[in-house]
């Protein structure tokens, strides 16, 4: 429950230095309420905190270096001996408080608060060491879909070369995923094969990623034992696709969101005055890129 604490406090002072100089009072109350809830439903959030003691998490800075400044992302990876999960770190926050009994109607408040988040990373990974595959899900607003992609696509050469990140002794490996080179550090002293998005099958946890053109890094910045259960797969309001299609979709609707929405198809539009002018599409937010859209993946 302390950790949940921490976590919203953390992402409190996070928007007032990092994403913006101002935060609205409305917001702040939001916060300050949303903390009171979580203190006064200590009791019932260690009742169902039944997590395995080898579940861990470790929280990432995601920097897309394609401007000044930088697009900077806050982003989690959980995972135990059978699975992992990666996500932007807003949606830990909210799966975090809907495990907790008798908040299931603040999820609509959090999930608002969430959306002031300047930037977002809007993929979800799920990985299923059993079966050797992900369930990705993303969005093109204002529909959200999913995919299953084989996980042992990355050919990893392994090198001599070390770094120490997040305290932690790391060797270098060299591979090839989504039309770029990636240079990743694990460490062995945490003998999981996971990592930052969809870079893992290493001999040890992924702590740093970065594209050999240096646009795209992952960095840890936190590890530690995990307090709180990994979500549930749920897929009800998505819509099946291919990696394929997704990926040549998800980059055409990036370059010129609001030219490729096709508006026959939008329920409603709504303009958030307290959330920087978001625009919400069918209740998603259509967010843009200040320095344009770079991919992550490119093929």
């Amino acid at each position: 429950m302390p950790q949940i604490w921490n976590s919203l406090l953390s992402l409190l002072i996070y928007h007032n230095n990092v994403q913006t100089n101002k935060i609205s009072v409305i917001m702040k109350a939001r916060v300050c309420y949303l903390l009171f809830l979580l203190l006064f439903a200590t009791n019932s959030m260690a009742d169902i905190n039944s997590t395995s003691d080898n579940q861990y998490e470790c929280i990432y800075e995601f920097k897309i270096n394609n401007g000044n400044p930088p697009e900077v992302y806050s982003t989690i990876l959980t995972f135990n001996e059978n699975s992992s999960f990666f996500s932007d770190y807003s949606i830990y926050l909210i799966d975090s408080l809907l495990q907790v009994q008798h908040l299931e109607e603040e999820y609509e408040s959090v999930k608002n608060l969430m959306r002031k988040k300047e930037y977002f990373f809007d993929q979800t990974i799920t990985l299923n060491l059993a079966d050797r595959e992900y369930l990705v899900c993303g969005s093109i607003t204002p529909d959200n879909y999913y995919y299953i992609e084989e996980a042992s696509k990355i050919s990893w050469n392994l090198t001599d070369e070390s770094d120490t990140i997040c305290g932690y002794l790391c060797e270098k490996a060299i591979g090839e995923y989504g039309g770029r080179s990636w240079s990743v550090w694990y460490t062995s002293q945490i003998p999981a094969m996971y990592g930052p998005w969809k870079l893992c099958g290493v001999p040890g946890l992924v702590l740093k990623a970065e594209d050999a053109d240096g646009i795209f890094v992952f960095e840890a910045i936190s590890f530690r034992k995990s307090s709180v259960a990994m979500p549930p797969l749920n897929t009800d309001k998505h819509i099946k696709t291919t990696r394929e299609k997704f990926i040549r979709q998800k980059n055409n609707f990036e370059k010129n969101p609001v030219g490729n929405i096709s508006f026959e198809s939008i329920g409603s539009i709504n303009i958030d005055k307290q959330g920087k002018g978001s625009v919400l599409i069918d209740g998603q937010q259509l967010r843009f890129h200040p320095n344009g859209y770079v991919p992550l993946e490119k093929q």
